[in-house]
């Protein structure tokens, strides 16, 4: 028998986690069981919680910092068949639950993720251009394909209909694709119980993503279907939602993940080896960028040379990058002020600025749910 359990990891979310809440509550295919893990907040998060009493277990654990921490204890607590989560300032759509579970019994996945919407502080849309997959997962403008280019490369396209009508979804084996790039949005994923025993769980080693690490993994053990329809929204550009002036750890992190992913099967295709290192250099060559952004130019050089030494970043965008890794740090910061007014300029002429919170200009961390001043790398594509 299919039961559900949603887990709400949280920090001092109170202003939004009634919200959530309630969107969860109201599915048109309602969850068994609502799990709060309250990661130590100092705000009226147990009050939040206490108006759902009945209907939301809450349980408070001491703060850890760490997204990890607190999904792992609700996954622990659960008894749902299936897992899905959601973070405590996001907002389901009401047939959220119902287009996942129709989709997984349609195509024999044992997880499913979707496109969403994207929603600002006030919970007012934010206009989006395609898919929130494109605005939030850089993967797709570094390959310069859309969404649904993207996966029909590596995942089988088909129907599933509901009660919302005719949904498209991708399925099939996503482990060679998440090698170029995350594209899996936490609160818009269900998880078969099973699957996440054989997988594991969040690694709480990896302080930054986390995500993508833990879906990358999952990836090896079974199939995916992606719904195409956005069945959440989003929220960015709240308090605690800051810019990334540093995301080399996140950087470093997914390097990280992406070696232990191609250690777990024992054998791989072509493209999966191909993407494994595509997924390497463009990681490298961010890496490098972002150091040289920073002025930290022994450290953009290093990035560098690691690629080398394993065969990588042979291009000219690379020694374009070292070359500039030698430039006094005065002449660094005049070029990317030249760099950053050209930008400007040309937006302005063709009259498309950059909105605010998108993800080049923002990244919103996983961590911010939990511990002040700690980014939330979703998925920069870098790698989130």
């Amino acid at each position: 028998m299919t039961s559900v359990t949603v887990v709400v990891p949280t920090y001092n979310r109170a202003a939004y986690l009634d919200e959530t809440l309630r969107s969860i509550l109201a599915q048109t295919s309602p969850p068994d069981e609502v799990i709060v893990v309250d990661d130590g907040s100092t705000d009226d998060t147990p009050a939040v919680c206490a108006r759902q009493a009945g209907m939301v277990r809450y349980i408070r654990q001491e703060n850890s910092g760490l997204p990890a921490v607190a999904r792992n204890r609700g996954i622990a607590e659960a008894k749902g068949t299936w897992i899905a989560f959601c973070d405590s300032d996001d907002v389901w759509r009401p047939q959220k639950l119902e287009v996942e579970l129709a989709a997984l019994e349609a195509t024999g996945a044992q997880w499913a993720v979707s496109d969403f919407g994207v929603i600002d502080p006030d919970g007012i849309r934010v206009p989006v251009k395609g898919l929130g997959f494109e605005r939030e997962f850089p993967v797709f403008r570094q390959l310069r394909l859309s969404p649904a280019e993207h996966f029909t490369r590596w995942l089988s396209k088909g129907q599933i209909s509901t009660t919302m009508g005719s949904t498209s979804v991708f399925a099939g084996d996503a482990f060679g694709m998440l090698f170029e790039g995350n594209v899996c949005l936490t609160s818009s994923a269900v998880i078969s119980r099973d699957l996440i025993a054989r997988a594991g769980s969040f690694d709480a080693t990896f302080i930054r993503a986390e995500d993508t690490e833990f879906f990358h993994r999952v990836s090896v053990y079974a199939p995916v279907v992606i719904v195409m329809e956005p069945l959440l929204e989003y929220r960015i550009g709240h308090p605690s939602v800051m810019s990334a002036r540093d995301l080399s750890p996140f950087m470093r992190f997914t390097l990280d993940s992406l070696e232990r992913m191609a250690k777990l099967r024992p054998t791989v295709t072509t493209a999966e080896r191909t993407a494994h290192r595509r997924g390497r250099q463009r990681l490298r060559l961010s890496l490098a960028y972002e150091r040289l952004s920073s002025l930290d130019r022994p450290a953009a050089r290093k990035a560098l040379f690691d690629g080398w030494r394993n065969r990588e970043l042979i291009s000219a965008r690379a020694l374009v990058l070292l070359m500039a890794s030698f430039v006094p740090a005065p002449g660094l910061r005049a070029l990317h002020l030249a760099k950053r007014a050209v930008r400007v300029a040309v937006r302005t002429r063709l009259g498309t600025r950059r909105e605010p919170g998108t993800r080049a200009a923002r990244v919103r961390t996983t961590a911010n749910e939990y511990q002040p001043g700690v980014q939330r790398a979703e998925d920069t594509g870098e790698s989130e």
